[in-house]
């Protein structure tokens, strides 16, 4: 908890599904914490402790990196749900999480994340008020975070090669899920050359030939020649053995946590010359849309502040970096001085 400025664990056994109920919140920040909820077939409660607290560690990041000009007064916050969401994800069982959300009474505002969709968001809602990103609402949180990722990747490129153009920009996207086929969206309209895989073959199938795009197998995403490789799944995905096949110039992805030994990783990285954004300072497009929606915000506004907020971060990380350093390293500096 200490490491990951973790402040507050919530638990509950909710005994007719199995499930085992977490919040997390780091109330030093602010006292209010704000992020999704993701369902896992965690092996041990202690797994799913030990995910919750470090995405307490993203959320707050990101909180800090949107700012308190327009973060609506949150702190970093997470919600997950121990179980196997192919058997015992039911409604009856995310009524009941609904229920254990409202007895926080507005400190922890949740939505969308691994394996919890809008409709499950929904069968929440019906007993918390504190649910977000409904259909109801402002709607998807991977749109505007896929958005982020690409406004990251034109700054980038404006500073790698010295134009913001993404034409003819070849980009490896490892994910094919709501944030990964918005991005492909967006980048189709940039004229760029993608390439995709995902673990879910049939999705894999259909996404390739909806948008007519190259596609690869998981395992061979890494040894892609391209010039951004995006992974937009599973965290923990940047191994040393990963690393060791990458054919890229830079790594520009909405992925939380993809380092598995932070500081480490992203040395291993540099060594390759590779410029590694971190995913904190880029990724921020879904959590500042539920910060929106609860402060009645519209949806362009949302887009609006992204134009603003990414950009400005970006620029100041990389003109902050001082010499030698990565932009990790950079990044890590300026939150840790404005938490």
């Amino acid at each position: 908890m200490k490491k990951n400025k973790c402040n507050e664990i919530h638990i509950k056994y909710d005994e007719k599904s199995g499930c085992n109920f977490i919040i997390a919140i780091n109330s030093k920040y602010a006292d209010k914490g704000n992020g999704g909820t993701r369902m896992m077939d965690y092996k041990t409660l202690k797994e799913g402790i030990i995910d919750a607290t470090k995405l307490i560690d993203v959320m707050t990041k990101k909180c800090i990196i949107i700012g308190k000009k327009y973060n609506g007064g949150y702190s970093g916050g997470k919600g997950v749900i121990v179980g196997n969401p192919k058997t015992q994800k039911t409604p009856s069982m995310l009524r009941r999480y609904g229920e254990f959300v409202e007895t926080m009474n507005g400190r922890i505002q949740t939505g969308t994340d691994m394996n919890i969709n809008l409709k499950d968001i929904e069968y929440m809602a019906e007993t918390s008020r504190y649910i977000d990103g409904l259909a109801s609402g402002l709607g998807d949180t991977a749109i505007p975070t896929a958005y982020g990722i690409l406004l990251a990747m034109k700054v980038m490129c404006e500073h790698r090669y010295g134009s913001d153009s993404l034409k003819g920009k070849v980009v490896a996207i490892q994910g094919t899920g709501s944030v990964g086929e918005n991005l492909i969206q967006y980048l189709i309209k940039e004229n760029a050359q993608i390439i995709v895989t995902d673990v879910n073959s049939r999705k894999l199938a259909e996404i390739s030939k909806k948008y007519k795009i190259k596609s690869v197998i998981p395992s061979k995403i890494y040894n892609v020649s391209c010039d951004l490789f995006s992974p937009n799944a599973c965290g923990g995905v940047l191994t040393s053995t990963n690393i060791r096949k990458l054919k890229c110039d830079m790594i520009i992805g909405a992925a939380n946590n993809p380092l598995p030994k932070g500081l480490e990783t992203v040395k291993i990285i540099k060594r390759k010359n590779i410029i590694y954004v971190p995913d904190y300072v880029i990724n921020i497009g879904g959590v500042f849309l539920s910060m929106c929606e609860v402060q009645g915000k519209s949806f362009d506004y949302v887009i609006e502040k992204l134009d603003e907020i990414i950009p400005t971060r970006l620029r100041q990380i990389i003109r902050e970096a001082k010499k030698n350093e990565t932009l990790y390293e950079s990044a890590e500096r300026i939150v840790n001085k404005e938490l």
